[in-house]
C-alpha cells in the first residue's frame, strides 16, 4: 500500500511540473510595404518588443518570428516595432500564427 501511494505521488508530481513548463512557440510573420507605392520594403528593422534580438525584412519585405515563450494556456500575441530610416515607425502586434502586411508612411 505504501508503495503504491509513493508511486501515485511520484506520477503526480511529474505531471504538476511538466503542466507548470508548458512552453508556447510562437510563430508570425508579415510582409512591410510602402503605404503610398504598396511596393515592399526590404531592410526594414523588426525589433520584438522584451527581446534583444533585432531582425530585418528581405528585398521582398518579408520577415518571420519563431521563438518558444512561456505560456501556460496559451500563445500570447507578438509586439515587434518596425523601423526604417524615412519611414514612420510603427509599433504592431501580431496573433501567434498570423501572416500581416504592414504598411509604412514615409516621413514628409
Amino acid at each position: 500500500m505504501k508503495n503504491l501511494k509513493k508511486a501515485y505521488l511520484i506520477i503526480l508530481i511529474v505531471f504538476i511540473n511538466l503542466f507548470i513548463s508548458c512552453d508556447c512557440l510562437q510563430n508570425g510573420s508579415g510582409i512591410i510595404v510602402d503605404e503610398e507605392t504598396k511596393k515592399p520594403i526590404n531592410n526594414v528593422e523588426i525589433k520584438e518588443v522584451g527581446k534583444d534580438f533585432i531582425q530585418h525584412s528581405d528585398e521582398n519585405g518579408y520577415f518571420e518570428i519563431h521563438h518558444i515563450s512561456g505560456g501556460l494556456f496559451s500563445c500570447s500575441d507578438i509586439t515587434i516595432i518596425v523601423s526604417k530610416k524615412e519611414y514612420i515607425s510603427d509599433t504592431i502586434e501580431i496573433k501567434n500564427g498570423e501572416d500581416k502586411l504592414i504598411k509604412l508612411f514615409k516621413l514628409k
